[in-house]
């Protein structure tokens, strides 16, 4: 089985008059504002599924500062997995710096959701006061059992849009602070999972979190995924391609270089997953 644990909709009013969605919505804006910026609808995703041989895909929107927009984006996702039970699995996302966050994602979970993401601070890093806003995403999700899918990203190399001024160590206190959640960290961790080379406390700390290969074809030598699978363990890993960004068949190339066997491919497309949510 092949799971996309990472993938963004829209709903036709942000796919047909983006922007109509810029103001207000800065984050939004510096990715989106380009029209050759692609958004696709579930109907697409399906059929590039059927193209690419992926059984099933996570969708989530994208994290909104205003209510009326991630509300908008969150029904269009659970809609649409309602229609295509078998195929996709719905999460919902939203601003941390919006005042509605509990409530949102107790309402989305009523209505299905299996999990909590891509949320993410793009402008700032996780300072005390941004960590215990997730802190409260954590400790809700810890008590329904589903996961928080976390944008993370390098804290060196290049700079692009969606980077933010991300350090490790923020990172990795929040998860210490919150042992019990399951994490998904986008991005392979922003590098997170070197660190499993070292001697004490990281492997322990980072044994509820799994790490996407989102965008990883941008970021690193594909035989960067080969050491950290070795530094933390290959149950770790999870497939996630950001589509529309990258098509699935690119990150099959990016495999093929590196001449995962197929123990290991089948746990990253798929097995791993199963273990943080079940389908």
């Amino acid at each position: 089985m092949i799971i996309d644990a990472h993938v963004h909709i829209c709903p036709r009013e942000v796919r047909a008059e983006r922007e109509k969605f810029l103001d207000g919505e800065e984050e939004f804006a510096a990715i989106y504002r380009d029209p050759k910026a692609k958004l696709v609808g579930a109907k697409e995703l399906i059929e590039k599924m059927d193209q690419e041989g992926v059984d099933k895909s996570v969708v989530f929107g994208f994290p909104w500062r205003k209510k009326e927009h991630f509300r908008l984006n969150n029904d269009y996702v659970l809609e649409c997995a309602r229609t295509y039970p078998d195929r996709l699995i719905p999460f919902c996302c939203f601003s941390l710096d919006s005042p509605y966050i509990e409530e949102e994602i107790k309402r989305c979970i009523d209505e299905g959701a299996r999990g909590v993401g891509e949320i993410a601070f793009y402008t700032r890093d996780m300072g005390e006061d941004e960590r215990k806003i997730l802190s409260r995403v954590a400790r809700i999700c810890e008590e329904a059992n589903i996961p928080v899918l976390l944008h993370t990203n390098e804290p060196v190399g290049h700079f692009y849009l969606g980077k933010s001024p991300m350090t490790l160590k923020n990172l990795y206190l929040v998860i210490k602070e919150n042992p019990n959640t399951k994490w998904i960290l986008a991005h392979l961790g922003g590098g997170l999972p070197f660190f499993g080379y070292m001697k004490r406390e990281v492997k322990d700390v980072l044994k509820n979190c799994w790490f996407d290969t989102a965008a990883m074809i941008f970021l690193y030598e594909p035989r960067a995924l080969c050491v950290m699978m070795d530094a933390i363990g290959d149950e770790k890993f999870i497939f996630g391609t950001d589509y529309p960004l990258v098509p699935p068949s690119r990150y099959m190339k990016e495999f093929e270089k590196i001449e995962l066997d197929g123990t290991k491919r089948k746990k990253i497309l798929g097995e791993n997953f199963l273990n943080i949510v079940a389908c």
